[in-house]
């Protein structure tokens, strides 16, 4: 079977200038893991680097500006909880779009 691949590059530009440096190696992290997973031959290696991708993305969130300037109220912690809930409930109800 011949695919027709085209051998392309995706340039993303990101300003960072407001980002932390915890933020912007987060960020590469992500970008990593995310071609990574896109492109896993083996069963292993596809799912070992979706459960890294969805572990940098928690502490993406948990690192965000939003979350580290109001950590009294646990904001990170918060939007994960309800982001992994909203996530179940979209798997329960086999609404992730194809």
């Amino acid at each position: 079977m011949q695919t027709n691949k085209t051998h392309t590059e995706l340039n993303l530009k990101i300003n960072t200038e407001e980002l932390s440096p915890k933020q912007v190696r987060l960020l590469k992290t992500l970008h990593a893991l995310i071609a990574n997973v896109v492109v896993a031959e083996d069963e292993e290696e596809y799912f070992e680097m979706s459960a890294q991708l969805l572990k940098k993305t928690t502490e993406f969130i948990k690192h965000s500006s939003f979350a580290e300037s109001n950590q009294v109220m646990n904001y990170g912690q918060q939007a994960i909880e309800f982001a992994v809930d909203f996530l179940n409930e979209t798997i329960d109800d086999n609404s992730i779009d194809n």
